[in-house]
């Protein structure tokens, strides 16, 4: 599995974007097209890019039963010179997409704060990204369990615990493609072991940036 994170959001604008158009399927330009939010602009471009890439060039790491996390820096912009087919998506029942025309190619995007990531496998996943988070005492009662609960308040940094616990049910959720169950978030680990799901989470701490946990479901 190949997972591509991207957190240099100076160096890419709306003149980048601009010109990245040309190199996306009409569901992507659409998309960005109907945002005025530079940030949600650049989400949707460059985690296409990320995807685009690793298709064409990373098939031995998709493969692989490694998990590689790499950082996409904006040289590999003109690295790529986007000699590639553009790719095609379908949309599953609960909005979760998948590739066309790539039979046993799966992925998954998340954004957050911190950074924009892509991840790349020959296997259902599921990935989420959260980085230092807010959070109010009626929404960790409402999603977490007790022990999870206990994990936060016990936690040095309450923030970050609470966004490592976050991804974990969120990446599950992702695998699933159901999106978020209310009835199950307090299960998800529990859910997780009996549906054969493997979740597992680290902190990303890029050369520049703040850090991140990712969590992958698979």
């Amino acid at each position: 599995m190949i997972i591509y994170y991207f957190n240099d959001f100076d160096a890419v604008g709306e003149e980048q974007i601009t010109q990245m158009l040309e190199w996306m399927p009409q569901q992507q330009q659409d998309a960005i097209a109907a945002t005025k939010l530079l940030s949600r602009k650049r989400e949707i471009a460059i985690s296409y890019l990320m995807l685009a890439y690793a298709t064409e060039n990373n098939n031995e790491e998709i493969l692989s039963s490694e998990t590689i996390v790499k950082a996409f820096p904006i040289s590999q912009f003109s690295i790529l010179n986007f000699q590639f087919s553009i790719l095609n998506f379908r949309i599953a029942e609960h909005g979760k997409p998948y590739l066309i025309g790539h039979d046993g190619i799966f992925f998954n995007i998340s954004h957050c704060k911190q950074a924009i990531v892509t991840a790349v496998s020959d296997r259902e996943i599921g990935i989420d990204a959260e980085g230092h988070r807010r959070f109010t005492d009626y929404l960790m009662q409402r999603a977490f369990n007790e022990e999870e609960q206990d994990s936060v308040r016990n936690a040095d940094t309450k923030e970050m615990e609470f966004a490592r616990i976050w991804t974990r049910k969120e990446a599950y959720f992702k695998w699933t493609g159901t999106g978020i169950l209310i009835d199950h978030i307090k299960s998800v680990e529990s859910d997780a072991t009996a549906t054969g799901c493997q979740i597992t989470t680290q902190l990303i701490t890029p050369q520049e940036g703040a850090p991140f946990f990712l969590s992958i479901a698979q």
